[in-house]
Parts: C-alpha cells; sequence; structure tokens
C-alpha cells in the first residue's frame, strides 16, 4: 500500500504540471478518487472493528496508514475554478464561502487519520475503537455540512 501511494505521489511530483496546466475539471476527478480510495480502507477497517471480517492487525494497519496518507491529498482539488465543474459531484456551495471552517475540517481529518495510524497495529481492536469512531465523526461533520445528500 506505501508502495502504491508513494508511487502515486512520486508520478505526480515528476510530471512537471503546473496547476495552470491541469483542466479544471482534472481537480474533480482527483480528489474524487482520493476520496474513494479513503472509503474504500475505511470501509474495509470498519468491517473488522465492527466483527463482520476477521480482525488482522497488520491488514487494518496497512489501511489505517493508507488512510492517513491519503487524507492529506484531496484539499489540492478544492480549488475555486471547480465551483462551476460540470462533472457530477456532491459539494455543497458553501465549501466555496467557507473556507475557513472547511480547512479546519480537512486538517482534522488529517490529524484524526494520523493518531489511528499510529495505533493501529494493536492485537486488540477494541483497543481501536475510540480513534476510528473520531475519524469517523470527522467525516461525518465534514459530510453533513459539505456534502449535497445523494
Amino acid at each position: 500500500m506505501r508502495k502504491l501511494i508513494a508511487g502515486i505521489v512520486f508520478f505526480m511530483s515528476i510530471a512537471g504540471i503546473s496547476q495552470a496546466e491541469v483542466a479544471t475539471d482534472d481537480y474533480v476527478t482527483y480528489r474524487q478518487s482520493v476520496f474513494n480510495l479513503m472509503g474504500w480502507h475505511f470501509k474495509q477497517m470498519g468491517a473488522m472493528i465492527q466483527g463482520r471480517t476477521d480482525y488482522d492487525a497488520t491488514e487494518f494497519k496497512q489501511r489505517a496508514e493508507a488512510v492517513a496518507a491519503l487524507a492529506q491529498m484531496p484539499a489540492e482539488g478544492f480549488i475555486p475554478e471547480t465551483r462551476d465543474t460540470q462533472l457530477p459531484h456532491h459539494v455543497k456551495p458553501e465549501v466555496w464561502y467557507q473556507t475557513e471552517r472547511f480547512d479546519e475540517l480537512m486538517q482534522g481529518l488529517v490529524v484524526s487519520t494520523t493518531e489511528l495510524a499510529k495505533q493501529a497495529g494493536a492485537e486488540d481492536k477494541d483497543d481501536l475503537r475510540a480513534a476510528f469512531g473520531k475519524v469517523a465523526r470527522q467525516c461525518k461533520s465534514c459530510h453533513d455540512r459539505y456534502r449535497e445528500r445523494m
């Protein structure tokens, strides 16, 4: 998982693409892709925490580390030029004029996922419930405020 994330970051850094050279809709696609990856890993961890799948401490740690790394990425995709995109999306207009609050919530996501990644690897999944729940609440608080209902 680390290799995949490192590869993505490396590719983006060597591509030498300036912000001006990237199409506006590419930012929307980028942030949606990052959120989809985060959701994939988070759902797998949730299944372990809830006992729907067997708890594997090593796998949980890998997924938590992936989510922590990914949590640092989506903010880059929220540029004002994407406000009027024609692509399907779920962003409420409030994102664009409540930027300080949105940025605080995004930073809270980074902090909570980093903490979960630090605690991950515990042999007892019950030791991770609080940290996992904090990430879930962080996601929900942003979704409630800035994500359109589907």
